[in-house]
């Protein structure tokens, strides 16, 4: 199984033009306390081409568009790379999150739950 990356449908701004607008939406959405996400879990290395690292996965829409936040762990699941990644058919584009941004400190809580 792969994740295939190869365009935006013709017409339709690609998910680089919108990754920054679509994160800044999202990070509005994390400062809700009733705010539910779709999922917390392990993508393991090699679940899809050119995916050498496993991550942990806080998804938050599915289909056609997708975000989810992909932390990036040490032994002791201590993140050391934090990304937001905003999915569209065939294309996807992704930001660095700051160390000081909230979803760090959201994410890094997460995985103190499921350790």
């Amino acid at each position: 199984m792969g994740l295939l990356i190869q365009g935006p449908i013709e017409g339709t701004p690609t998910c680089s033009e919108l990754v920054d607008k679509e994160w800044k939406d999202r990070q509005e959405d994390l400062k809700d306390p009733e705010y539910e996400a779709l999922g917390f879990d392990y993508v393991e290395p090699h679940t899809f081409n050119n995916q050498p690292e496993g991550y942990w996965r806080w998804q938050f829409s599915w289909g056609g568009p997708s975000d989810e936040l992909r932390a990036y762990v040490n032994e002791h699941k201590e993140i050391h790379r934090l990304e937001y990644w905003y999915l569209d058919w065939g294309d996807g584009a992704h930001v660095l999150v700051d160390k000081d941004a909230e979803a760090w400190g959201q994410m890094q809580q997460l995985l103190e739950v499921a350790a």
